[in-house]
């Protein structure tokens, strides 16, 4: 951007764009009045200056999604630096300067389980009453004991509708648009968490270029598992030692 300059976006950039730099006398402003959502595709962004959507009195109120695009570097060391790799690559760098982004509030963002979340359920009761909407999505955590990257039972829901006080101890029923495909435990001990994944202001890797690329080389077929300094053991995975699990063992 230019020096001393406040640059005002209010519709969607249909171009990918490389690195923006926003000097330190300078602003990018996003700007609303349009009411039409705003896309914004970029490699990344250097914030010496102000980075801004809304503000804390006059929260941002419209979709504003900007998408970081690019691989990350093969040459990465210890201190995610690459020798070969442009400065800024892929993410939003602040440097000196201020990202001032306030979305839409909802509340509370997190809550429990109030009770048990069995398999094919389209609904979960939750302690706490929620102001989340129709088409927002959530995450219902697993709470199965074994975990990994690629075995979960993490599921993320589509809100259908909210029931405010639905029964006496319950904050809300918060009913989903397709069945829950694991069972999620709420008793004495332990609820399982649910929390509002969806926020009108996101930023995010793009969809082809941000898988994870660190290794994940371990095979349970021979019950192969990860030990504690990151190489490949066999043995029985048990709590809190790290070792990769099995999918549907122990569970």
């Amino acid at each position: 951007l230019p020096g001393n300059a406040k640059v005002v976006i209010s519709q969607a950039v249909t171009e990918e764009l490389g690195v923006i730099t926003v000097p330190s006398t300078s602003e990018l402003i996003f700007d609303e009045s349009a009411g039409a959502p705003i896309t914004l595709d970029v490699a990344g962004m250097d914030i010496q200056g102000a980075l801004r959507a809304g503000s804390d009195t006059c929260p941002y109120e419209t979709e504003l999604t900007i998408t970081l695009h690019g691989s990350r570097p093969t040459d990465l060391d210890v201190y995610g630096k690459s020798p070969t790799a442009t400065t800024t690559y892929k993410g939003i760098s602040v440097n000196g300067g201020i990202i001032s982004m306030h979305g839409k509030r909802h509340y509370p963002t997190w809550t429990r389980l109030a009770e048990s979340v069995p398999i094919g359920q389209t609904y979960l009761l939750v302690q706490e009453e929620v102001d989340w909407e129709a088409g927002q999505e959530i995450l219902l955590a697993t709470t199965a004991i074994h975990d990994s990257r690629d075995w979960h039972q993490n599921e993320v829901l589509t809100i259908d509708y909210v029931v405010d006080s639905p029964a006496p101890g319950v904050g809300s029923a918060v009913h989903f648009t397709a069945p829950a495909a694991y069972a999620h435990i709420a008793n004495s001990g332990y609820q399982a968490e649910v929390g509002l994944l969806s926020r009108n202001i996101k930023v995010q890797g793009a969809a082809d270029d941000s898988e994870p690329t660190d290794p994940d080389d371990c095979s349970c077929t021979s019950d192969s598992t990860y030990n504690q300094n990151g190489g490949c053991t066999t043995g029985t995975w048990h709590q809190n030692w790290g070792y990769k699990p099995c999918p549907y063992t122990y569970t």
